[in-house]
């Protein structure tokens, strides 16, 4: 059977993304650094990009932010995108400034020993410092125009990609996001219900 492939993000991946870095936020592991890997240039395709960036994520990434807590629990959002038939993926992810280097270190080395080069060309790696809530929006350009619209996000074709298109890590999934946005909107509610009672009533016009 075919793998099912995509155009678009669909709504519900679309709105955990959206959803992600406040999460993040919330949980204590903020999505501080946004990467872009040009798989592309390491011969992926459309077909194989999932895998390629499953692999990075199961094979290094886990064990690599796991291992003695050095990072602590993996916490992530990925889209992978192939415009003009160049596949990539962005990846908004938690990396405590202190462990910055050795990421970007070992995740070039990771990248370039799967591919079987002694070191990563030029170009397919980039990582910078993210503004987590401007990277989520950039990031969610591949939504369905319906969606887009609705969450007033300017739409861009992202070109077609097999398998899933966009993911988050299980801590940012909306089985946690879901619960904190109630929890919040009840908060709201009760502040908005004592800011009333709070206030002076008006005086009587016979007092």
């Amino acid at each position: 059977m075919p793998p099912r492939r995509s155009h678009h993000i669909g709504r519900k991946a679309g709105a955990t993304l959206l959803h992600a870095p406040r999460t993040a936020n919330a949980i204590g592991r903020p999505l501080n650094t946004f990467v872009t890997i040009d798989f592309w240039k390491l011969g992926s395709d459309a077909e194989s990009l999932f895998h390629d960036f499953a692999a990075l994520r199961s094979e290094w990434f886990q064990r690599w932010s796991s291992y003695r807590d050095r990072n602590g629990p993996p916490t992530y959002t990925y889209v992978h995108e192939a415009p003009n038939e160049n596949p990539h993926t962005h990846w908004l992810v938690h990396v405590k400034p202190e462990n910055r280097q050795e990421f970007e270190l070992k995740l070039a080395r990771w990248l370039a020993r799967r591919s079987g080069l002694d070191a990563l060309p030029h170009g397919v790696l980039h990582v910078q410092d993210a503004r987590a809530e401007g990277a989520k929006l950039y990031m969610a350009k591949g939504l369905d125009p319906r969606y887009a619209t609705l969450w007033r996000i300017v739409a861009e074709d992202g070109g077609v990609i097999a398998h899933r298109r966009a993911d988050t890590s299980r801590n940012l999934g909306p089985t946690v996001w879901q619960p904190l946005k109630a929890a919040y909107k009840a908060e709201r509610r009760r502040s908005s219900r004592r800011s009333a009672l709070a206030r002076p009533s008006a005086a009587s016009p016979l007092s």
